[in-house]
């Protein structure tokens, strides 16, 4: 009975950290197809990453991180969606379903917290009618980010978003974002993550809502260097390539005399 006991240690002892790193690579499989995808506009392989995260589940150890990647991949998709002119709330209902559940497994998530505050923010955009429902939640959820990780630039990042797109009556703040903006560019520099699973995504986002908050302000200038340090994080970011850029030149154009 004693040699079966140990024979059972050995088997479990052997076999658990290799499940811990199927789980692993799933999520950073699941990351690098997900990457792929938008930089694309390929809708299967965000779909195909998105299943992937969903099979991270199957190890009890990461379960809060495969929700919280499977609602990364449903919010990233929503963008796409969006951009092609389509209905993006289902994704975005089901991220907020998963961010909860990741949230109920481990309390401490602070970047399941911040990514939450951004959807419920997103949806409020949407359909402002929701603000009075969800601009309680999206407060909520941003504080407890805060509260846990007040230097990680995701939280920072997602803080910021709610405080420029939040009207001055709710006590939103243009330039309390800008701020923002620009302490979470100088975070995601500073961010070195060791865990393979640890999220890293934000630095080029930083900077395209940097442009964005600079471009309100009239600082043109500022606007396209910030636009400019994003595509030099990633030349595939299609927001700021496609959209953000040309806009601000056409700005530009408007204003020559």
């Amino acid at each position: 009975m004693l040699h079966f006991l140990l024979l059972l240690v050995c088997i479990v002892s052997v076999a658990y950290p290799t499940l811990a790193q199927s789980g692993n690579s799933l999520i950073v499989s699941g990351r690098q197809m997900l990457q792929a995808g938008e930089s694309a506009n390929d809708l299967d392989s965000m779909y195909a990453a998105r299943a992937t995260f969903e099979r991270a589940l199957a190890d009890t150890g990461l379960v809060a991180w495969g929700h919280y990647y499977i609602a990364l991949a449903d919010y990233r998709i929503a963008g796409l969606l969006e951009g092609e002119s389509k209905d993006p709330s289902e994704h975005l209902n089901a991220a907020v379903e998963h961010l909860k559940k990741a949230t109920e497994i481990d309390p401490q998530a602070a970047e399941a917290y911040a990514l939450l505050s951004s959807v419920y923010g997103w949806q409020i955009g949407l359909s402002p009618m929701k603000t009075m429902l969800l601009g309680p939640r999206v407060g909520q959820a941003s504080r407890k980010a805060q509260q846990l990780a007040p230097d990680n630039p995701r939280v920072v990042l997602s803080a910021a978003i709610s405080d420029f797109n939040t009207p001055e009556m709710f006590g939103g703040s243009k330039e309390k974002g800008l701020q923002g903006f620009q302490r979470a560019a100088e975070l995601f520099a500073q961010e070195e993550p060791t865990d393979p699973i640890h999220p890293v995504w934000g630095h080029r986002e930083a900077y395209a809502w940097l442009g964005i908050a600079y471009q309100n302000q009239g600082e043109l200038e500022s606007a396209r260097a910030a636009f400019e340090k994003a595509l030099e994080i990633d030349p595939d970011f299609g927001w700021v390539r496609d959209w953000l850029l040309p806009e601000l030149e056409k700005a530009n154009s408007s204003d020559a005399p």
